[in-house]
């Protein structure tokens, strides 16, 4: 079986640099240097500017505002903010319009001065847009929206580890502005590291490197190589370097955030040098190959896309851990014309014995640094009905495994039906047998050194480990198992719900069971559990179960019915848009029914051509689904107001979860070849 592993690839822009307008020698003394060090130097560079006043006139921010922030085809303010059009009223403020710290200055509490004064943190911004936005982190609102302007949204994100936070996010044009200017403040105050307070606890700590959390690094070197530098900030940049007297070096030189935070952090800074300088832009740092459950002496094979740039010869690769032996792939050598062009790796699992499986995939060269991938699976000795394929509008196809001296299988299509009543429902349990679940997170310090056991917090730092989504749009009942960390008595462990407290539990010695009811909150919340330093607990068992409807299976007609010594079987003559379910039982052993497996039926479906694959995408009751896409395929998709809904790199197939009805863009990318198709939902 052939699974898609959809991962996310970080492509840098490999550009040289701007050099227009920069002073001769005037990074000279950053050269040379790297990590911390090269943002220290930058700091001392750039901090040498005198900003205008604050406010109207001509030697202002409204006095400036003409020079950097205009826009050539018509003379009017650019808002990064809105797509207002707005005239400017000459030294004085447009209509409707304010002066928009980005970096909020309440984040170091100062209201004047150069901080509060600095051009490259001020914008003019649209006045709605601007009391919306506050003081809060920027990041991908992903949870809820509570402004939009199809320019920047307001909402609930889900960016950050451990939790919801409120955020704003930019249009895709200018999120890479937005990196680079956060990154320029940050260096250019580099001193003001303890004073960061307020909101900005979610996006940056309290000292001079990294300042920014990891989730935030993450995020802002993806939104460089997304939105490479513009000729609106070159432009920019040069305006106030004339009227502040400084710079922003992430704009002169567009590798500087990698230089400083990135993949080139091992490379000391050269001016002259970047393009030459070797990387592997995928895999991502910290990409995991999840090949889910696999059947007992079967097979199964999954994918990850390498890509380098200006290596200096082939790139190894080589499989290593516990269970490197199940593993395997199909060459150790990527040569360097490939490893350029990008590659797609295929990596087979043979589960040759039961349970969790684990190895890492290492890839390295003389040139690059070397990177690992995580690879997990499990595997399972059970009878298994496998998710349904070929799915239309009123017909999928059925698929299982082998059951050992099977004569034949008899295949069971139904429906459900309420009979109104209620019962129990778990909505997630575990018991951490094998360390933190796929799809949690955790905010060190966590470990499970004790079999089963996920320990919170070390002596020096706290910890926190995060459920994946959950729909608790019910009230639910929450079990949780654990004990105190070893003298540390009467350690509390704290409960969250969205980020929100809820309660907390205090531990002994050994475990106790301890229950809390928790009200309806949304169909995409988390749970997350931690505790503080130096008061350290251990969690044993985490079970959170809602009241559901009673559903009794009604067969669909026809069925059930023996298919036969086969292992897929066609379903047809189904209503669109509608939800079916499955299970298999073998004939002539012992083997019992198999697992259920749902299958929803499309709306309406579509096709069209990229690259000579013909992409078929259909619509479902939650969403759409694309299919067969060429290997390493951007797919996004857009509202009619231009705002990214979804975007992600994937091989072969894809399922986009839509929440509201309405008209959509797709827009499907393989190298420099789109199409684009209008999906109405």
């Amino acid at each position: 079986m052939k699974k898609s592993i959809l991962l996310f690839s970080l492509h840098f822009l490999l550009v040289l640099s701007v050099f227009a307008q920069i002073p001769s020698g005037y990074y000279d003394s950053a050269i040379g240097k790297k990590q911390a060090e090269l943002k220290t130097a930058l700091h001392l560079i750039v901090m040498k500017a005198t900003p205008p006043g604050y406010g109207s006139g001509a030697s202002s921010t409204w006095g400036a505002f003409p020079k950097t922030d205009i826009r050539p085809e018509d003379g009017t303010v650019w808002d990064m903010y809105s797509s207002n059009h707005i005239a400017f009223n000459g030294t004085s403020a447009a209509s409707g319009m304010n002066i928009e710290h980005s970096v909020a200055n309440s984040w170091w509490g100062g209201t004047t001065g150069q901080t509060y004064n600095d051009l490259f943190n001020l914008n003019p911004s649209n006045s709605s847009a601007n009391s919306s936005k506050g003081s809060w982190p920027i990041a991908v609102v992903d949870i809820s929206t509570t402004y939009t302007n199809g320019v920047i949204k307001v909402g609930k994100s889900s960016s950050r580890p451990g939790g919801t936070i409120d955020a704003w996010e930019p249009a895709d044009e200018y999120k890479g502005d937005f990196a680079r200017s956060y990154m320029y403040m940050v260096t250019s105050y580099e001193d003001f590291s303890a004073k960061w307070t307020g909101n900005s606890v979610n996006q940056l700590d309290n000292n001079t490197y990294p300042v920014f959390e990891q989730w935030t690094v993450d995020l802002f070197l993806k939104w460089c190589a997304q939105d490479p530098v513009s000729q609106k900030e070159i432009d920019r940049n040069n305006e106030i370097y004339k009227i502040q007297g400084n710079r922003n070096p992430y704009i002169d030189y567009p590798l500087m955030a990698e230089y400083v935070w990135g993949k080139l952090s091992t490379v000391p800074f050269t001016p002259n040098g970047n393009v030459s300088i070797p990387f592997l832009s995928s895999p991502a740092v910290g990409t995991t190959v999840d090949f889910g459950k696999v059947v007992y002496l079967q097979t199964d094979t999954a994918s990850i896309f390498i890509k380098a740039s200006n290596l200096k010869g082939d790139l190894s690769v080589s499989i290593g851990g516990a269970n490197a032996a199940d593993f395997s792939i199909q060459s150790n050598i990527v040569a360097k014309a490939t490893a350029e062009a990008g590659y797609k790796l295929l990596i087979q699992f043979n589960a040759n014995s039961i349970g969790a499986k684990t190895a890492q995939l290492s890839i390295s060269g003389d040139s690059i640094t070397s990177t690992s991938v995580i690879l997990k699976v499990v595997s399972s000795d059970e009878f298994l009905a496998l998710p349904a394929s070929d799915i239309t509008n009123n017909s999928f196809t059925a698929n299982w495994t082998v059951s050992a001296n099977a004569t034949g299988y008899n295949l069971n299509v139904f429906s459900l039906q309420s009979s109104g009543a209620t019962q129990p429902k778990t909505l997630l349990e575990e018991d951490f047998l094998t360390g933190l679940p796929t799809g949690w997170t955790s905010i060190p310090y966590t470990d499970n050194t004790l079999a089963s056991n996920i320990r919170l917090a070390s002596g020096s730092s706290s910890g926190s480990i995060t459920s994946s989504s959950l729909n608790m749009s019910t009230p639910t009942t929450l079990v949780v198992r654990a004990k105190q960390y070893s003298n540390d008595a009467g350690a509390k462990l704290i409960l969250k719900v969205n980020a929100d407290s809820v309660t907390s539990f205090v531990t002994a010695v050994v475990n106790q069971d301890f229950s809390v009811n928790i009200p309806a909150k949304t169909s995409a919340s988390t749970i997350s559990l931690s505790a503080n330093k130096s008061i350290r607990v251990y969690v044993d068992y985490v079970k959170l179960t809602t009241q559901a409807a009673v559903e009794t299976p009604l067969s669909v007609n026809g069925y059930p019915t023996t298919v036969g010594n086969v292992l897929t079987a066609s379903v047809s003559s189904l209503q669109p848009n509608s939800t079916y379910y499955y299970s298999v039982t073998p004939q002539g052993n012992s083997a019992t029914v198999s697992n259920q497996i749902q299958a929803i039926t499309a709306i309406n479906d579509a096709v069209t051509s990229i690259s000579n694959y013909s992409v078929n995408w259909f619509i479902i009751s939650n969403g759409i689904i694309v299919r067969n896409l060429p290997g390493n395929s951007q797919v996004t998709l857009y509202n009619l107001m231009g705002e990214k809904m979804a975007s992600t790199m994937v091989n072969d197939e894809v399922q986009i979860k839509l929440n509201l009805h309405g008209v959509y863009l797709l827009k499907i990318q393989k190298d420099n070849e789109f199409i684009s198709s209008k999906v109405i939902y």
